[in-house]
């Protein structure tokens, strides 16, 4: 056997292989990598949409992914965008990986350049779609329910508001449903007997979902780096929001505003923490004459990794100018 002959020859060189010998072993060695690591896969994947049609209202991450095997549950979770009816937003894909990696981890998503565009129109139509069969006055309602929960996410309850024309003898009909903003669908039932129209049935919602969102327990300053301590989370229907709000998961974050205290925190308004914070005491080296010299210094702003920053000399004082490192560690500029 090869292994056998390879001990032999290590043996007899001292526990020394062969030039040729450790080459072999090398290729051998990269092709079980190469085998094993194409057995690895990532936890999950997802494609994006280039285009998304929607209603006013809170954008959820289900609502921009074509294809994933993340579950529903936490993509219902995730507000990418908020838009107001007859707008329109632009979303990179690297912002919405970004978004999802931060709740599921390591995932497969192709990123291109191709941006993802969302609009909300005025009045959306979702669904219309002929059924060949009979309604009642009893049967309307959970017919009407279950068309609705099919475009919204689960957890989702609807309250009628109102309800106009009755039910009348018919042989077939259908179901529109339109709204200017998630918040309040609009549904038509139109009734039909041999192919013509002979009524409609109109009924008006209330959507609402629950999520438990950050509202500020205090006032909190631009530049603040905001904690659990510093909010509290209460439910709030996120389809009347017009902002996209800060759920449990979320934190900390960097607050790029100024929130008042009772404020819903807007994650529009907020930024990942970065690794160096103004006021922190961290560590900064120099290479000099290919002797790495290291410091104590404090950082005079806050810093992101590849940030030029100042900070102050814990020894002398002195001011100088350093990059942030991936590791928080500044690396100070040659001769400063």
């Amino acid at each position: 056997m090869v292994q056998s002959a390879n001990l032999k020859e290590a043996k007899e060189r001292g526990g020394r292989l062969s030039y040729p010998t450790r080459v072999k072993l090398t290729k051998a060695l990269s092709v079980f990598i190469l085998i094993a690591c194409a057995s690895c896969v990532y936890p999950f994947f997802a494609s994006f949409k280039s285009n998304v049609a929607t209603f006013g209202g809170p954008v959820l991450m289900g609502d921009v992914i074509s294809e994933t095997d993340v579950p529903k549950e936490t993509l219902d979770k995730i507000i990418v965008a908020y838009l107001p009816a007859n707008s329109s937003i632009t979303l990179t894909k690297k912002y919405l990986y970004n978004l999802l990696k931060k709740r599921v981890g390591i995932i497969d998503v192709e990123i291109d350049d191709i941006p993802v565009v969302i609009e909300a129109k005025s009045e959306n139509e979702i669904s219309n779609e002929e059924k060949r069969n009979e309604i009642s006055e009893d049967t309307i309602s959970d017919v009407v329910l279950k068309e609705l929960h099919t475009h919204y996410p689960d957890g989702t309850t609807f309250n009628l508001k109102s309800q106009t024309g009755k039910v009348i003898d018919h042989d077939s009909y259908s179901i529109t449903v339109y709204a200017t903003t998630k918040s309040s669908p609009f549904v038509r039932v139109t009734l039909q007997k041999g192919g013509r129209i002979v009524g409609y049935v109109t009924l008006q919602y209330n959507a609402i979902l629950l999520r438990k969102v950050a509202i500020a327990n205090r006032r909190i300053e631009k530049g603040e780096i905001i904690g659990i301590n510093d909010v509290r989370y209460e439910e709030v229907n996120i389809y009347s929001l017009t902002k996209i709000p800060t759920l449990e998961e979320d934190l900390p974050m960097m607050a790029n505003k100024v929130f008042s205290k009772d404020e819903v925190i807007d994650m529009k308004y907020l930024s990942e923490v970065p690794p160096v914070i103004k006021g922190q005491i961290i560590k900064a080296y120099s290479n000099i004459g290919g002797i790495s010299v290291s410091i104590l210094a404090q950082a005079l702003e806050n810093g992101y990794v590849g940030n030029v920053i100042r900070i102050k000399n814990q020894d002398n004082g002195s001011i100088i100018n350093g990059t942030v490192e991936e590791d928080g560690t500044i690396k100070v500029f040659e001769g400063k």
